[in-house]
């Protein structure tokens, strides 16, 4: 420890800067890949709470496919009670007209209370000050009696200052309507759903609300034995009738899980490249100090000191690096966690799962896993560093460090990325590993590896070509070819750092340009009616009343409408959405892009009436099913086979689709609500005064989403730039964490440099010129990056574009290069890397020359 002190503590304490840069460095690198996994928690956290909240004691659910449980079933299900209590629940969402017009999303339970209590407990809450109340089945059951009473939760009631006997306005579907509160449920059992966002109503008034007269959504089963819970689902599901099945809660779960694994994946292993580059400066930093202290271990081992306490030293100025950087990153990360969370809560609640976000928290494992990830991979970054070091002759105390064999082992270094480059390009043809594109993630981390080992050929080879036009550009190309091993670090951070940053913008412009033809192609109805704020593909919001429907194909300007249901249901163990539409009005009016077959239009005119679907790319390639093969999709009634006519684009959600045709759905699923309309107007109508029209005839009754085509493409890339701000956040980091690198090797290179730097000044070199001289280096070392990165990361973009995203979500997407944002984004880090220099150059003129030439 004293020797620790002394060789390896006291040069980070002399060298503030330094320290705190590479610090600062592996501190964001933690803090983002922390936040990004605290992110990922959270996007199921908030569900798996509010599903344990209602789920109470329940052992089992009855569910069927998509549309819940007939109530005709119920009275042949009696058999269910031989193994427990048994209750029947309505459950979905609603808007409560709350928080100034805004609303807030609010989970409904339906019950018989009756029955329900042996399952859920609920406790009211007495505000008279009586404290908790205790009340029995029928007392509980006189706050329900009526159709409009609801009883809502403690927290809701204290947010929006809502007491008994005032009234709640809830939009349910196109319906706007009035509830009075008749009981507030304390902060326990179903009531912590949500944060609280949980409301009660008795189960025959939700069915009359969410349109859902004679079904219920699915029976719970209280088992009395818990213990035969396996043996009770066994003989359970052997009974059921077809149409039907057993599961148990926490199986919805873990389907979400599921359908957010390669969403999670690929942005857990974004989040580390900040990290990776963060490795870039332990491994600069601890490189650094070897080359500047080579003399200096030299002597400590001419007085005895062994290879291995060498090595242990320099290891150990890494752990403590690493250290520092964990320790800050870690509550760090916390922070970052909450803009993570709102980043990527939007594109879970639109894409996958409402209510899935909550505010994540910091636990003890989160803490381990800081430590365990950035100071094993600080040490492997400073190992090849530190065992140079361990390798020092006692002769080399004497002797000055040799210059030679820069140049082979950059040679070296170069075969090595080419190798590198070769094995990723194998990787990529590699097929997804239980559905996650593990080969292409390896492929990328290849391609990142292969060019930092570029870099020093790169970085060797510009220098060679500045044009030495002035003395300051000569002394920079001079210093520069004299440091290209220890630059090579810091400009390959700076490279891979680019190379995401290109390579994400490829694919996200790639992206945005597909959508943006697909939208044009496929949404050609003139107007969009829909009763949710949001998608629903579970059928929980309900959907367009009969009235409103009607309303709509009676104005004189509406030639034709095509009304969409969809329902999730699960296929092959996953959930995917099942669609119905219109294929007459699709066929007239609409323009799906069909990728196959040949004759996709005229095999979908066929499909009408016919148990036949089509189906989205994604679910296409995740089943690996095409047009002629046959699908087994669950119907109230069992499963039924339909076939495959026809593979359309589809960029809505990667769970996968299959549409059928409206008459084919209504007699496999019955007449169910649409949930939003396509409406197709009369040539020379126009779109806004149809809009205007409708909405003023509504009244206060309806209350929908009443879109132009145009507002709902600009919806959509709204969605979609709110999907991808998490990834450019992400890059911008990594970015940041380089440009603390290159500072970090130039301020170093200046203090190594004292001495010559000092020469410079008694032979006539004046201030201007030194500064302009490190800038001159600064601007060769961002140059350098800026080509490697744009390189890099176009060979990266073909990765992401062509093999990550097909395997993690079956998109084809045209692959496009925007050229003009790339421009700009180079630019202003080349400008960005320019204004990095500035600190080394202060640093280098604020030298004094006497007396750094009087201590050499």
């Amino acid at each position: 420890m004293p020797l620790f002190r002394w060789f390896i503590l006291r040069r980070l304490r002399q060298e503030p800067v330094r320290t705190t840069l590479t610090v600062a460095g592996i501190a964001l690198g933690v803090a983002v890949g922390l936040a990004i996994r605290l992110a990922n928690a959270s996007a199921t956290a908030g569900f798996a709470a509010s599903l344990d909240a209602v789920a109470g004691r329940t052992s089992l659910e009855i569910v069927g496919p998509g549309v819940g449980v007939s109530e005709a079933r119920l009275a042949s299900l009696g058999w269910l009670r031989e193994w427990g209590e048994v209750s029947p629940v309505i459950e979905g969402d609603a808007v409560a007209e709350v928080g100034g017009g805004r609303g807030e999303l609010l989970r409904v339970l339906g019950a018989d209370i009756l029955r329900d209590q042996s399952l859920r407990e609920y406790r009211l809450l007495d505000l008279g000050g009586g404290g908790d109340a205790e009340p029995d089945a029928t007392s509980f059951l006189r706050l329900l009696v009526d159709r409009d009473a609801i009883v809502i939760a403690e927290r809701f009631a204290g947010r929006h200052r809502l007491g008994i006997g005032d009234t709640l306005v809830l939009r349910i579907g196109d319906a706007r309507l009035p509830f009075t509160v008749r009981g507030i449920l304390r902060h326990d059992g179903p009531a912590r759903a949500a944060d609280g966002s949980f409301a009660l109503m008795d189960i025959a008034a939700a069915q009359l609300a969410f349109g859902r007269l004679g079904w219920v959504d699915r029976i719970d089963i209280r088992l009395d034995d818990p213990g035969r819970l396996e043996e009770a689902e066994t003989a359970i599901a052997a009974r059921l009738p077809g149409g039907l099945a057993v599961q148990r809660p926490e199986r919805r779960g873990r389907q979400v899980e599921t359908m957010l694994a390669a969403f999670q994946f690929n942005l857990a292993a974004l989040s580390w490249i900040a990290l990776l580059v963060g490795l870039f400066l332990v491994y600069n930093t601890v490189s650094t100090s070897v080359i500047a202290r080579r003399a200096e271990v030299g002597m400590l081992r001419a007085l005895g000191t062994s290879r291995r306490r060498v090595l242990g030293l320099f290891l150990g100025e890494a752990t403590a690096l690493a250290i520092a950087g964990s320790a800050i990153g870690i509550p760090l990360g916390r922070l970052f966690a909450e803009t993570a969370t709102a980043l990527t809560s939007a594109t879970v609640t639109t894409l996958y799962v409402a209510r899935a976000a909550a505010t994540p928290s910091l636990h003890g494992v989160d803490v381990v896993i800081g430590f365990a990830v950035g100071v094993p991979l600080s040490l492997l970054a400073a190992a090849a560093p530190a065992i140079e070091a361990s390798r020092v002759a006692p002769l080399d105390a004497l002797r000055p460090p040799q210059g030679g064999g820069a140049e082979p082992r950059s040679r070296r270094a170069a075969w090595c990325g080419i190798a590198l480059l070769a094995l990723a390009a194998g990787a990529s043809r590699l097929g997804p590993v239980n559905g996650l594109p593990i080969f292409g993630f390896g492929a990328a981390l290849l391609v990142l590896l292969g060019l930092s080992l570029l870099v020093p050929a790169a970085l060797a080879g510009l220098t060679a070509r500045l044009p030495p036009v002035t003395v300051e550009a000569r002394l920079a190309r001079a210093a520069i070819a004299a440091a290209v091993p220890r630059l090579s670090i810091s400009v390959a951070a700076l490279a891979v750092s680019l190379a995401m940053m290109v390579a994400i913008a490829v694919l996200v412009g790639s992206f945005r340009e597909t959508v943006i033809y697909w939208t044009h192609q496929t949404l050609r109805a003139d107007l969009f009616v829909s009763a949710g704020r949001r998608s629903s593909l579970d059928g929980s919001q309900g959907g367009i009343s009969p009235e409103l429907e009607t309303t709509i194909r009676l104005d004189p300007d509406v030639a034709a409408v095509d009304p969409f249901r969809a329902l999730s249901v699960t296929f092959r163990d996953r959930l995917v959405v099942l669609g119905s539409g219109d294929f007459d009005v699709l066929l007239e009016h609409g323009a799906l892009v069909f990728k196959a077959p040949a004759d996709a239009t005229a095999r979908m005119r066929r499909a009408r009436g016919r148990d036949a679907v089509v189906v989205s790319e994604a679910f296409a390639r995740r089943f690996a099913l095409g047009p002629g093969d046959h699908v087994d999709l669950p119907t109230p009634e069992g499963e039924r086979r339909f076939e495959i006519a026809a593979v359309y684009y589809d960029y809505s959600t990667d769970r996968g689709v299959a549409v059928m045709d409206r008459g084919t759905f209504a007699r496999h699923f019955g007449e169910l609500r649409p949930a939003s309309l396509a409406i197709y107007l009369r040539e020379g109508a126009d779109p806004e005064a149809v809009r205007e029209r409708l909405l003023s005839g509504l009244g206060g009754r309806h209350r929908v989403f009443l879109r132009t085509n145009a507002a709902l493409r600009a919806e959509v890339l709204r969605i979609f730039d709110a999907t991808f701000a998490i990834t450019y956040a992400l890059e911008l980091v990594a970015i940041v964490v380089a440009m603390l690198g290159v500072t970090a090797t130039l301020v170093t290179l200046m203090l190594e440099r004292r001495r010559e730097l000092a020469v410079l000044r008694l032979v006539g070199t004046d201030l201007r010129q030194l500064r302009r001289m490190v800038l001159v280096e600064a601007a060769v070392l961002g140059g350098s990056g800026a080509l490697a990165g744009l390189a890099g990361g176009l060979a990266l973009s073909l990765i992401l574009v062509y093999v990550i995203n097909v395997q993690s979500f079956g998109w084809t997407i045209q692959f496009h290069v925007p050229a003009a944002f790339l421009a700009q984004a180079l630019l202003i880090v080349f400008a960005a890397t320019l204004v990095a220099g500035l600190y080394p150059a202060r640093v280098a003129a604020g030298f004094m020359p006497a007396r750094e030439v009087a201590v050499e």
